[in-house]
């Protein structure tokens, strides 16, 4: 029988629901608790002990992390929310939890990891579907200082983060994504899982930090310059994306046969076109 660390607090999800939700801030949450309880089972499984969570609205998945012993740093932008979860943990309804009133994308991680470097951490959150990809470029780049993230994101949007090549939701973040990360599908949430209920349904996606990354520094840059301008043209060969770049090289010098599309190539091998077309800048 499946663990339940958040058994839904319905006196609080009640009482939550008298705070009006912002579409402009894409708030939808959770009511019910079964998603929580495989989010925390495997926060628990790659061993965080600790974890920023983003946007926690009204506290369901907070409550059942801290149940299940892991300590919550809660980033919570909307001033409301904040205040009501500040009235939970001063009223010791919430424990192990800290809320911190401020845009997570302002937020340095790297800070945070450091004030306890010792204790294994990650993050985790419910994520809008406007901010989905700026939180991952937030993210991404730290990725290595963290045990890894959980998110909970639109379908269509954990498709895309894990879509292998040649597959028809393969592009570019997929390889911006899988050159930092190992990406899992965990599951998918129905929409009527959520209040209010939103016209998509939900998954929720792992991001494990890969340390084997193939680029860093000024070859991730231009590995990820030559596969968004190669994504513009993912029906076209790889030839019409890279002339510009190739300064009168012959062509069978280069690593990646030009005669193939964008949408075949792994995140490894545009690395590898990457380091021949900027060889001389990297």
């Amino acid at each position: 029988m499946r663990r339940g660390y958040g058994d839904l607090n319905k006196d609080s999800f009640k009482s939550s629901q008298k705070i009006t939700q912002k579409k402009s801030l894409g708030q939808v949450f959770l009511n019910t608790d079964w998603p929580v309880n495989r989010v925390v089972e495997q926060a628990l499984d790659l061993g965080m002990k600790r974890v920023i969570e983003i946007g926690p609205g009204n506290g369901i998945l907070t409550e059942a992390l801290s149940n299940a012993g892991i300590k919550v740093t809660a980033i919570e932008k909307d001033d409301r929310f904040a205040a009501r979860m500040k009235d939970l943990i001063n009223n010791g309804e919430i424990k192990n939890v800290e809320v911190i009133n401020e845009d997570i994308l302002q937020f340095n991680l790297d800070a945070w990891v450091a004030n306890d470097p010792k204790t294994p951490a990650g993050v985790v959150g419910n994520i809008p579907y406007n901010i989905s990809t700026p939180i991952l470029m937030w993210l991404l780049p730290h990725l290595t200082s963290v045990n890894g993230s959980i998110f909970m994101v639109q379908l269509e949007f954990a498709q895309r983060v894990v879509a292998p090549p040649d597959n028809k939701d393969y592009g570019s973040l997929s390889v911006y994504c899988q050159l930092r990360a190992h990406c899992d599908f965990n599951f998918r949430v129905e929409k009527t899982c959520f209040t209010p209920v939103p016209k998509v349904d939900s998954a929720v996606i792992t991001l494990r930090p890969r340390h084997d990354e193939p680029a860093a520094g000024k070859l991730m840059q231009y590995t990820e310059t030559i596969c968004r301008i190669a994504f513009t043209q993912r029906r076209k060969k790889l030839r019409n994306a890279v002339r510009p770049f190739m300064r009168g090289r012959p062509e069978e010098e280069c690593p990646i046969d030009l005669n193939r599309r964008a949408e075949t190539l792994t995140p490894d091998d545009f690395v590898r076109l990457a380091a021949f077309l900027f060889t001389d800048k990297i």
